[in-house]
């Protein structure tokens, strides 16, 4: 049973999933129902329906849905191959078979063996005869046997051991191939005394395992213990197996701790990683170098939206930390600086402050963009009126990721304050949108070194701000509402007041998602409907939360028709809630601005919007209760 991971996804659809949940729950079956306790909320009564004919899962309670792999996603809160692999560990399948081709692919197998023994071979060495170096480092580090052990940290000795032990294969032609891929992969060299003589990469260094996220072993970085040992840190080459933009260190370990944490702290090394671990954060990974590949990007994308910038207090970390924000930004993620003060990096924090300080500066840390912000503002405020000016733009460059929503314009109206611009808000914040107009959003870049040193920060609190980016991730309950009318009644696309819906949507996944499901309904036959929607939700492009909640209406569908006066009123009752929720998501956002607002003239302006809110909201309510007569 040989495949890809698209092999495998099929294979699973093609049990009833009845058989994959039962692997997970117990099932009952009820007439011809068949049911289980739901385990996503305090169920008693079996309240989640399976229904092998649509394959399909379905929670009237909890109101979500899916198919086979969106269940164990949701139940062991997993990302898409991970819920693969747990579903072929449940049905006795090798995960293994069905990874991408290049897992059959005996150079692969050879390489992953040879480091494989390599770490084996320099963990014995480290427990024996090297075993006074390794405990030296161990020490001087503050790391205990268990995290040497859960690393699996080694010694890589002052002799050829690997070359030797790979020269020492019987079968002749294993030999000549284990050699092959060793030397390709860099982990041996070749000598000066012939084309068959070679030497290990790594000698008398302190030996780091690298893994991909499934635990395998596909390279290691290494340490000098000698101050005349050049360079001090090295580490395995580029190769077929070693790709170290798309590596995150550690990540095998912290995948389960960045779920049930909701947050990832992002370090720049391996020491800083292990080091943040041994002090309880083990939700902590580590980039290769000072890059963030896009595959690491999406690992960590899948998993949380809650990111910890930490990287070294050096120029190059600071520059790799703006990078890093800005790629996050393009996502809709807007990251968190944590402040190391002066200390150099984390390891170097936690050995001087403790876990518990570490602990304080994360639940202290400000969005990285702020940060940017007030490092960026000029030290001395400039006479003319057109440097300041200068300034402000040069500050646009930074807000432009965040776009025209309410989080950029409250920060263009503060800064422009500091800087003492006299012009009302207004124009301001039309200079800002003419900005953005004019697509001058390239990548901020850092200044050099020899820059004035930033003020200390007197930026007002953000709090809402963040607050607001946090909500404008998830769903709120009308939204889902309208997704899941939508996705059981198609047909109310056919009415041109359907389109005005999306005037009131906030989230963008959710109006992507209502456009694709328009252009579904009017390019398929009707018996096509529920296949075409349900490989729709099944292309991964969408939020666990949004699909989970079509997968639910989609569950209920039936192929029938509303009759007009019916299909009228459902669109008007989702368009007054809708526009209840906005006003209300908007009066919250005012009255968190009431509260951090200083100046007396932008008060009062708040609380004229407050009440104007307030006077729309309750002609909503008298107008709902007119109709309700």
């Amino acid at each position: 049973m040989k495949g890809t991971l698209d092999d495998l996804k099929m294979r699973i659809k093609e049990l009833p999933i009845s058989d994959v949940i039962g692997k997970y729950l117990a099932l009952t079956r009820k007439n011809n129902q068949t049911l289980a306790v739901c385990p996503f909320h305090d169920d008693h009564d079996p309240s989640m329906n399976i229904n092998d004919h649509k394959g399909m899962f379905y929670c009237f309670v909890d109101n979500i849905g899916g198919d086979h792999i969106k269940f164990v996603q949701l139940y062991k809160k997993v990302e898409y191959v991970e819920a693969l692999e747990d579903i072929c560990d449940k049905l006795g399948w090798n995960f293994q078979d069905f990874v991408q081709k290049k897992q059959d692919n005996p150079k692969y197998d050879m390489g992953k063996k040879i480091l494989s023994k390599a770490t084996i071979l320099y963990k014995k060495s480290a427990e024996t005869k090297y075993s006074n170096h390794f405990q030296t480092f161990l020490k001087n580090r503050g790391l205990n046997e268990e995290i040497a052990q859960t690393y699996q940290l080694g010694f890589s000795p002052e002799n050829n051991a690997l070359f030797d032990y790979l020269s020492s294969i019987k079968d002749e032609k294993d030999r000549g191939f284990a050699l092959q891929i060793a030397d390709e992969l860099k982990i041996i060299k070749p000598s000066q005394y012939g084309e068959k003589s070679h030497y290990d990469t790594f000698r008398e260094r302190i030996m780091f395992p690298i893994w991909d996220q499934f635990g395998n072993v596909i390279g290691f970085t290494s340490r000098a213990i000698r101050d005349d040992q050049k360079p001090k840190y090295m580490n395995s080459v580029e190769s077929f197996l070693f790709n170290k933009r798309n590596l995150l260190y550690g990540l095998h370990l912290a995948k389960t701790a960045i779920r049930d944490r909701s947050s990832v702290i992002i370090v720049e090394g391996n020491m800083d990683q292990i080091a943040l671990y041994a002090h309880g954060f083990e939700n902590s990974v580590a980039i290769m170098g000072t890059a963030l590949g896009d595959q690491s990007l999406q690992k960590l994308e899948a998993i949380t939206k809650n990111i910890y910038l930490c990287l070294d207090n050096d120029q190059a970390g600071k520059k790799a930390g703006d990078r890093i924000n800005a790629q996050f930004m393009a996502k809709g993620i807007t990251p968190y600086f944590v402040d190391l003060g002066q200390h150099k990096d984390p390891d170097d924090f936690l050995k001087n402050e403790g876990r518990l300080a570490f602990q304080e500066k994360i639940d202290n840390a400000r969005l990285y963009i702020d940060h940017l912000l007030n490092e960026n503002f000029p030290k001395t405020i400039p006479e003319l009126t057109e440097r300041k000016l200068e300034a402000l733009h040069s500050l646009f460059e930074i807000l432009a990721p965040l776009g025209s929503g309410l989080a950029a314009k409250e920060r263009v109206a503060q800064l422009a304050k500091r800087l003492g611009l006299q012009a009302d808000s207004a124009t301001i914040l039309n200079s800002y949108e003419e900005f953005l107009k004019q697509g001058k959003t390239q990548s901020f870049s850092r200044p050099a070194p020899q820059m004035p040193e930033p003020m200390d920060s007197d930026i007002p609190p953000m709090e809402i701000l963040e607050e607001k980016v946090e909500l404008e991730e998830k769903l709120n309950s009308v939204e889902k509402t309208l997704v899941q009318i939508l996705v059981q009644h198609p047909e109310l696309f056919e009415r041109e007041e359907t389109a005005e819906l999306l005037d009131f949507v906030g989230s963008n996944e959710v109006k992507t998602y209502i456009s694709r499901l328009k252009e579904v309904f009017f390019e398929i036959d009707e018996s096509e409907y529920e296949s075409v929607v349900s490989k729709l939700l099944n292309d991964r492009q969408f939020s666990l939360e949004l699909e989970a909640t079509a997968s639910a209406a989609l569950f209920k569908y039936r192929p029938t028709v509303l009759n007009d006066k019916i299909a009228g009123k459902m669109i008007k009752d989702i368009k007054r809630k809708l526009h209840e929720q906005k006003l209300k998501s908007r009066k919250e956002e005012l009255k968190a601005l009431q509260n951090t607002t200083q100046d007396q003239e932008d008060l009062n302006q708040v609380l004229k919007d407050l009440a104007q809110v307030d006077r729309e909201i309750n002609m909503l309510k008298k107008s709902s209760r007119k109709r309700t007569k």
